[in-house]
Parts: C-alpha cells; structure tokens; sequence
C-alpha cells in the first residue's frame, strides 16, 4: 500500500516538475535577456499608468505583462530581479500580489470552456464576478504600494538606444547571471512539490476539504448546494457537472447557484492554495516570502468574496 503511495506521489510530483520547472527556468532566462537587451523600461511603458501609481520600478512593469501569458513565468522573473537586488522584498510582495490579476483574466481559457456550456448565464455571471474580485484585490494593492513604497523618481524614463552585445556573448551573459537565482529557486521548488505530491496521495488534502465543507452551514447556500461545494473541492469541472442538472430542472436558481459556487470557492481556497499555490510560491520566493505572498493574496481575495457574498445574499 505504501509503495503504492510512494509511486503514485512520484508520478504526480513528476507531472507537476514537468509543467512548473521549465516555465520557472525560461521566465528567470527572460528577465535576464530583457536587462541584458536593456529594453525593460519600453516594455514597462505599456503599463505605465500601473506602475507609476504602484510606485513600481519598470522591471516589475514588464513581469505584470508577462503574468498574462504565465503567472509562474512573471513570479519567477519577480524573484531574479530580487535575487539580482533590482527590487527590495517589500516591492517583490506588492508586484507578486498585483500579478495574481492577469492570471485571472486569462482563466476564462479554461473556464468559460466549462461554465457556459453547463451553468449558462449562472457561469458567465460567477466568471464576471471573479473577474471583478481580482480587479478590485489589484486596485487595494496599487493603493498599498502607493502608500508602502517609495516613488520611483525619473526610472520611467525611455532610454536612448545603446549598441546590443553579441549574440555569444548576450547568452554568455544571460546564463552566467540566471545560474544563481535558478538554483535557489529549483532548491526549495523540487522538495516542495515532492512533498505536496505525498501528501496529496496520502489523502490529506481530501480529508482537509471534507472537514471544511461541512462549514458551508454558516453560508447563505441552499440545500441543493451542499453537494456542488464538496465537488469544489476536487476540482471546478466536477462543480459545474453536478450543478448543471440541478439548475437545468430549476432545483436551484441562478442567483443561489452564483452564491454555492462563490461559498464553495472560498472554502476549497485553503486546500487549492496548499496544494497548488504553495509550491510555485514557496518554491519561486523560499518559505517566508512565499508563505508571506499566499496569506496576503488569499486573506485579500476571500475578505472581498466574503463582501460579495453577503451583499448578493442581501438581495
């Protein structure tokens, strides 16, 4: 049974290194390449107004962009520059928090997929409302670093153009400064992802998510949503399956679907957050930013669904 265990965990840890490791590895190579090219300050440009309000340098301008395309491939190019002493830890944390937002955006790839098809207009309107959740956490962070950091005098300035290295040495430069901020990242990330894995497979996670489900008693849900909420805690796609009969026969209304779905989302976000969030933070940050970054991100995130949820229930 054990072994069983052990090799299940090994191919999941396996699956997980092979999904996290090289975008890790090719958003630190990309950090670089953008410092050694000097072309941070242009692409920081693009979202200037951001930045400028955040009191954000134009490294971080350009990891905002990148969170679009992959939030763990925008954290890990954060953790270069902070590595490099480009940014100081305060920044790193406020950065990280408002590159949760793009990610967010950019969910609608796999779940509108889902949503649509199965829960109709109560889909569309719990991704909206997701959506503005993320928006409104990133306007309280852009105030933060207003507040927290300092203003950063002249450095959005657009520099003029200076002569690019050499195609050798611009790699040769670009591995020698990534060699050591990979290595402390991939440190921490390989043991953190093979220890979630075990603990995953040893069923832990499952039997946190069926401890916190039966809280969903103190949350303005019906009855029928009982059951949609301890789907979330495997996985959205099993949510939305059992959800669709029960609001196509009108068991349950779109405004108290929109809610199960809302309360299901905060309960299950502790165990997504160990699960999934833990080793890309932990991993890309070390423990204590890591750890840091995750309490801040999800405190802000559920006290604003918390807000939502009453207020929808009000109604």
């Amino acid at each position: 049974m054990e072994g069983g265990l052990f090799v299940e965990a090994a191919l999941l840890a396996g699956g997980l290194l092979l999904r996290s490791v090289p975008v890790m590895v090719a958003g630190v190579l990309l950090a670089e390449l953008l410092v050694a090219l000097r072309i941070t300050d242009r692409i920081a440009a693009l979202v200037l107004p951001v930045t400028r309000f955040s009191h954000l340098s134009q490294e971080c301008g350009a990891c905002f962009l990148m969170a679009f395309v992959s939030a763990t491939a925008a954290n890990a190019m954060l953790a270069d520059h902070y590595h490099h002493g480009r940014i100081e830890r305060k920044e790193l944390v406020i950065a990280s928090l408002l590159n949760s937002f793009p990610a967010i955006v950019m969910h609608w790839r796999i779940l509108l997929p889902v949503y649509i098809p199965l829960l109709g207009v109560a889909g569309a309107l719990y991704f909206l409302i997701l959506t503005a959740v993320g928006l409104v956490k990133s306007c309280i962070v852009m105030v933060a670093g207003r507040a927290l950091l300092p203003e950063q005098d002249g450095i959005f300035r657009i520099p003029e153009a200076k002569p690019r290295p050499e195609l050798r040495d611009l790699i040769a430069n670009v591995r020698q400064s990534a060699k050591k901020p990979l290595a402390r990242i991939l440190a921490v990330t390989i043991p953190t992802i093979i220890i979630i894995a075990v603990l995953i497979e040893a069923g832990v996670f499952d039997r946190l998510g069926e401890s916190l489900s039966g809280v969903s008693g103190f949350f303005p849900v019906p009855v029928e949503g009982v059951g949609i909420i301890a789907a979330q805690f495997a996985n959205y796609i099993a949510a939305a399956g059992i959800a669709s009969p029960l609001y196509v026969r009108g068991v349950i209304s779109t405004r108290d679907l929109v809610l199960t779905m809302l309360v299901g989302n905060v309960l299950s976000s502790v165990t997504r957050t160990a699960r999934w969030f833990g080793p890309a933070y932990v991993g890309i940050f070390g423990l204590r930013i890591g750890t840091e970054v995750m309490f801040y991100s999800t405190l802000l995130r559920n006290g604003i669904m918390l807000i939502a949820i009453f207020g929808i229930a009000a109604f």
